[in-house]
């Protein structure tokens, strides 16, 4: 994996050890990137990541769609993935995607 895709991952706070790494590129250049760990019954994205200037184009939804493939294939029911409630872009993105608010969860600051 090359620097840009590492510097992508980097934004959101993941790592190449948090799962499987999806890299969309074009050209030589990162457009987006993706993290997903498989845990059957359930696959979760840990990270989805997509360079700025490429945002809107598909890229997103190109690997959500792939996650969502390497789940079903792994015989994973489900493919979660944990947002915050105050992030409206990524909440709308993935409803658009199909994905349903399930639950709720409830942090402790320490």
């Amino acid at each position: 994996m090359g620097a840009q895709a590492e510097s992508l991952l980097a934004l959101c706070g993941a790592s190449v050890r948090d799962g499987q790494v999806l890299i969309v590129q074009r050209a030589g250049v990162v457009l987006g990137v993706g993290v997903l760990r498989l845990a059957a019954p359930d696959a979760e994205i840990v990270a989805l990541v997509t360079d700025p200037n490429y945002r809107h184009h598909g890229v997103g939804r190109l690997l959500v769609r792939e996650m969502a493939r390497r789940a079903r294939v792994a015989g994973c029911a489900r493919l979660r993935v944990r947002l915050r409630r105050s992030d409206d872009a990524p909440l709308a993105f993935f409803a658009r995607l199909g994905f349903e608010d399930t639950h709720v969860a409830f942090d402790l600051p320490l």
